[in-house]
């Protein structure tokens, strides 16, 4: 991934003049009136992206005119670290000295002002051995990034970049060559910081071909010498050279796309660099979005004969690092196919997942478990380099996927430049522990989870993960060191009997002799909670094989303990508390498990929490039929609590909604704020004044016309690929698209339908298809014949962030996969059912699926109302080749603008006639080309917390505004007047542009 060369700012030298400057700055710029009176707090680094290696100490500047500071160093899980109140100094020195990534917040004047960053401490590894080892990052140090993060790789144990030398940069004057300019942005400080670049030889050249990619003769020749004359500069310094980038795609202006024009560019180019360099590796092709069918050309032409690596982009997002398993098996067989039977090195030159709130983005914990995961799987395959895209973000707007790749954030972040992601430790932590690692095989004796084998100078590692967290047992002999994905390591003592880990989409890294792995029932569970009260939970042992009487003592990171025996092998249950959390969202704990005075174990728990009183607000469609924004006050509490006020703004008008004066213990109070046209999306915000503290929340509408809805039947479906039950129902219709000409009914028609009941939301579909092609599994099963479907709140529009699954009846049988999710990740989900049968007398394909509610984040059943899309995707044995579509916004684009609305219609009175479905008029989707990637969107709202009252109001019209957006957001009030004094009876509630987006192509 390129973009256009741009005027290069002055690099900014020295850690602590950048830091006094970005204060100095911080702390001038005036203050808003609402915070005129409260004294200013900045942080800054001193040591480059507060990036530390094990034993440096953890120093942070800050700046404030106030007396005093209090900060709070907490871990990935948002566990409390270390915290305390200080004099300032202006300078934070910090006990966090373990490895693993953190976040300092800090305060003055009792927190009305507030600054936070994240560091992180690392491996101290040597750059010139991990200058040579598989892991490194992508860069753009030759287009306009600052070197000031350049140190970070070596700091990193990854001292490796992969970056682009343009050729209409060095070769101005035909047959003339200037380096001076690459070595000063970029080459010089690498070699000075012992990090070894992999250069990239592009793109066009207007000296040659008009700056088009060269395919003429002379063009050609100059490419080749102009690619050689950088091997001799840079033979000693680079390890390898990439021959273009993402010809294909047309990338550096290049409109000359065909594999015939690169494998001419190749076999007069890779010759003239060995001839320069013999000992230097000449990689390519570089294709973009792994288009496997031109990659293939390229073989068949004679391309393997010219490279010693092949180069992959093998993107993803938002889907697992998993689907890189799959992509690297089947390209190290195609290569074998052509290459006489034997292998090539492959080069994984960009690969990595942007972070932020697009549909197509994942959570910065979710990058760091996929970035890790890669680098272990990259090891599995012996792949000779992973670079991940790449080091640092280029912006800070979290809609953009294409400024939020890094591994640091951007220069100019609040939270301080080069900052580390999580995904930066959790990188640096796999670097280390691959470091040397030999792959030896594979355990698949466990369902479910993934087990890598590795032997090493240390001794054996077993890498292991799973998509649902797990429990498993270990049996070995000696020490056993668990090592999580930040760094924290266990020693477990294996001789006295088996230990026991819990393993979930992290990488853990398990050093030691493993004979045996098998599930176990030992576990720790953790209830739903709200901010300011203690967790409650279940810890559940089970009895050691060989029946021996055992005490087992259970440690959690605060001190607390709690002890239960076992007299035989059976498992024995008690209950457990964990601290009370101080933010809404995700919650974990780590717990040490002992026999005795042995460590025997490390558990892991999540759960959701949320606030004792909440505030929401969805669009919905009311009993009578009317386009609403609900608006939902709940209170988890044991005690009633007064509502003095609900206030809305929408479309720019100003509102109170009447409602209750009190929200009754463990229920709630809603209000339908009835919603008149609205010409376009539109935000709202709403506020609750109870018991004296305002909780807010925000969102927003689009326009509905609930006539014009879909209706979707309130019926169950037996999901056994049967279409008896939906039959006589009225089905969404289809378009063709992505084709020249629609297809004939012969050849691909379908119908659907949506149904729903308290339980799940179905799917159904009937297509006609003269051949059935689906190759692929898992992430990839879009390639062939199946159904993709969206999900999600509101009216169509209103989401920014949504579910998409897919269901194919693929060689290992039915299978149902989700892309995009709302917090909830992509992969086969849990409780979802799927079953599709095959006709090949009558050509038909029965499609039948079901969702539970509660894996739609997001989506309110009792709204009444939903948006969705619906295509199916065409093959016939040369990959997809179009798709019917119900609406659009899924394969051309995400954007969910293009869904349809979907009304869920009332369950139907005993001997009441049915009202059929009313299908809305298929959508038209935009004009087809690369499908976009999906993407995992960020965590929703706190959700209601269950209620056993509800109370009701009423709200005046909103004046032109139309329906919400279902994924209101809920604020984080200082609620200590309404919680602390209830604890007791607190109740858990629950000169080219070459600029481009990553698609997979979906």
């Amino acid at each position: 991934m390129s973009v256009t060369p741009r005027n290069r700012p002055a690099p900014l030298r020295g850690g602590v003049a950048v830091a006094a400057g970005l204060l100095c700055a911080a702390l001038l710029t005036p203050a808003s009136p609402a915070v005129a009176t409260a004294e200013a707090v900045a942080l800054a680094p001193i040591t480059v992206g507060n990036l530390f290696r094990q034993g440096e100490t953890a120093r942070i500047a800050y700046a404030t005119d106030a007396a005093r500071l209090a900060w709070t160093v907490t871990d990935q899980t948002g566990t409390v670290i270390s915290d305390g109140v200080e004099d300032a100094d202006g300078t934070l020195e910090l006990p966090a000295s373990a490895l693993g990534w953190y976040r300092l917040a800090v305060s003055v004047d009792e927190g009305a002002a507030r600054a936070e960053t994240s560091f992180a401490v690392l491996p101290d590894r040597d750059a010139a051995d991990t200058g040579t080892a598989r892991f490194g990052a992508a860069t753009h140090y030759g287009q306009s990034w600052s070197v000031d993060s350049l140190p970070a790789l070596a700091t990193g144990g990854f001292a490796q970049l992969r970056d682009e030398v343009y050729w209409s940069e060095v070769e101005t004057q035909k047959g003339v060559y200037d380096w001076d300019r690459p070595r000063a942005e970029f080459l010089d400080a690498a070699q000075e910081a012992g990090v070894r670049p992999l250069l990239l030889a592009g793109y066009g050249n207007p000296l040659y071909d008009g700056g088009d990619g060269p395919t003429g003769d002379e063009a050609v020749s100059a490419y080749a010498a102009y690619a050689a004359a950088m091997a001799t500069e840079f033979g000693d310094q680079a390890t390898g050279i990439e021959l273009w980038n993402e010809w294909d795609l047309g990338l550096g202006g290049n409109t000359r796309t065909s594999p015939e024009d690169y494998v001419n560019l190749l076999a007069a180019a890779s010759p003239a660099v060995k001839a320069a360099a013999p000992d230097l590796p000449v990689i390519g092709p570089a294709v973009a979005n792994l288009n496997t069918d031109w990659l293939e050309q390229t073989f068949r032409l004679g391309a393997l004969a010219y490279v010693d690596g092949i180069v992959l982009h093998p993107y993803s997002y938002p889907v697992s690092a998993d689907a890189l398993d799959d992509t690297l098996t089947r390209i190290d067989a195609l290569v074998r196919r052509y290459n006489g039977g034997v292998s090539k090195p492959l080069w994984i030159t960009e690969h990595g997942w942007p972070t932020g709130t697009n549909a197509r983005a994942v959570s910065e914990r979710e990058q760091a478990a996929d970035i890790a995961r890669s680098a272990v799987i990259a090891a599995a395959h012996d792949a000779a380099r992973y670079y991940v895209y790449d080091l640092v973000s280029d912006g800070v707007d979290p809609a953009e996927t294409e400024q939020n790749f890094g591994l640091l954030r951007a220069a100019d972040d609040t939270r301080g430049a080069y900052t580390p992601k999580p995904a930066f430790a959790s990188y640096a932590v796999a670097a280390a522990q691959l470091d040397g690692a030999t792959p030896v095989g594979r355990d698949d004796s466990v369902t479910g989870v993934r087990q890598f084998l590795f032997d090493s100078a240390d001794g054996p590692l077993r890498v292991l993960w799973s998509d649902t967290p797990q429990t498993l047992r270990l049996s070995g002999t000696g020490s056993l060191t668990a090592t999580d994905a930040y760094g924290r390591a266990d020693t477990l003592d294996a001789d006295g009997g088996d230990v026991v880990v819990t393993v979930d989409g992290d990488p853990l890294y398990v050093r030691g002799d493993v004979t045996a792995v098998a599930a176990s029932e030992t576990t720790v569970t953790l209830d739903a909670g709200v901010v300011g009260a203690e967790v409650t939970g279940r810890w559940s042992v089970e009895g050691r094989s060989d029946g021996a009487a055992t005490t087992w003592r259970l440690s959690l990171s605060d001190g607390r303990a709690f002890t239960q025996s076992t007299d035989d092998a059976a498992v024995a249950t008690t209950a457990v508390t964990a601290p009370a959390p101080v933010s809404t969202g995700t919650y974990e704990i780590s717990a040490r498990l002992f026999d005795g005075d042995r460590a025997v174990g490390v558990l892991r728990a999540t759960t959701t929490i949320g606030e004792p009183v909440a505030l929401t607000g969805t669009q919905a469609i009311s009993a009578d039929g009317a386009d609403v924004l609900r608006l939902r006050v709940s209170n988890a509490s044991a005690s009633a609590l007064p509502l003095a006020a609900l206030t809305y703004t929408l479309d720019g008008t100003d509102a109170a909604a009447e409602a209750p004066a009190v929200v009754p213990a463990a229920g709630a109070v809603t209000v339908d704020v009835p919603l008149g046209d609205l010409a376009a999306r539109t935000t709202f915000t709403a506020e609750a004044l109870v018991a004296g503290t305002p909780v807010r929340t925000e969102g927003a509408v689009a326009p509905l016309d609930v006539a014009e809805a879909y209706g979707a039947t309130h019926h169950r479906v037996t999901v056994d690929g049967t279409l008896d039950e939906v039959a006589d129902l009225v089905p969404a219709t289809f378009t063709a698209e992505g084709v020249d000409a629609p297809p004939s009914a012969d050849d691909q028609s379908a119908r659907a339908w949506l149904t729903w009941d308290d339980d799940a939301l179905y799917v159904s579909a009937e297509v006609v298809d003269d051949v059935h092609d689906q190759p692929a599994t898992g992430a990839n099963i879009w390639q062939g014949d199946s159904v993709q479907f969206t999900v999600a709140g509101g009216a169509p529009g209103a989401a920014s962030v949504w579910h998409e699954f897919g269901m194919a009846l693929t060689s290992e049988g039915p299978q149902l996969y989700r892309w995009l999710s709302v917090g909830q990740g992509a992969g086969v989900v849990p409780g979802t059912e799927v079953a599709i049968s095959r006709d090949e007398d009558t050509h038909r394909t029965v499609y039948e699926a079901s969702v539970p509610w509660s894996a739609l984040a997001g989506v309110e059943r009792d709204a009444n109302l939903l948006s969705s899309a619906i295509i199916v995707n065409e093959a016939d044995g040369q990959g997809r080749d179009g798709y019917l579509a119900w609406g659009g916004g899924i394969a051309a684009e995400k954007d969910s603008a293009q869904f349809h609305a979907v009304r869920l219609l009332a369950a139907v009175e005993p001997g009441t006639p049915a009202e059929p479905g009313t299908p809305a008029e298929p959508g038209t989707p935009a004009d087809p080309g690369t499908p976009a990637a999906p993407g995992t969107p960020a965590a929703p709202g706190t959700p209601d917390a269950p209620g056993g009252g509800e109370g009701t109001g009423t709200a005046p019209d909103a004046g032109g505004a139309a329906a919400a957006g279902a994924l209101a957001s809920t604020g984080a009030p200082d609620v200590r007047g309404i919680l602390f004094p209830a604890l007791a009876v607190l109740t858990l509630g629950a000169g080219a542009l070459i600029v481009r987006r990553r698609f997979a192509r979906r």
